[in-house]
């Protein structure tokens, strides 16, 4: 069982955050927070990606291959913070829009955790 901070927004809808590591932030980082509506966190990340590959390219020699050893320790290194991350920048997100907290409930996923919320909510 997993802990997730249920979060509704006033239209009704309901979104479950788990606690601590974030393992899609950690592997899918960009394509992740643009699926999470963070589209400013996502397009920044891919963009700066875009940007240090095309200096990389135009550099060549040893200075092509200095550029993308630091990209790929950089990459890394930013998979690591949004695993670290992601999920305290998805409650924000969602705060942002609109969202207020509710409760903590434990589950096995996310969809169990958001069933189990009206559950919680009408005792």
């Amino acid at each position: 069982m997993k802990e997730y901070k249920i979060f509704q927004h006033p239209q009704g809808t309901i979104e479950a955050v788990k606690q601590g590591w974030s393992w899609p932030a950690f592997f899918f980082g960009c394509i992740w927070a643009l699926v999470k509506k963070m589209t400013g966190l996502g397009i920044g990340v891919l963009a700066a990606f875009i940007v240090l590959g095309a200096i990389s390219a135009s550099a060549g020699g040893d200075a092509e291959q200095a550029i993308d050893g630091l990209t790929s320790l950089g990459g890394f290194v930013l998979a690591i913070v949004f695993g670290v991350n992601g999920n305290a920048w998805r409650e924000k997100n969602l705060t942002a829009r609109g969202f207020a907290y509710k409760t903590t409930v434990q589950a096995a996923t996310p969809e169990g955790a958001t069933a189990l919320y009206p559950q919680k909510s009408a005792v």
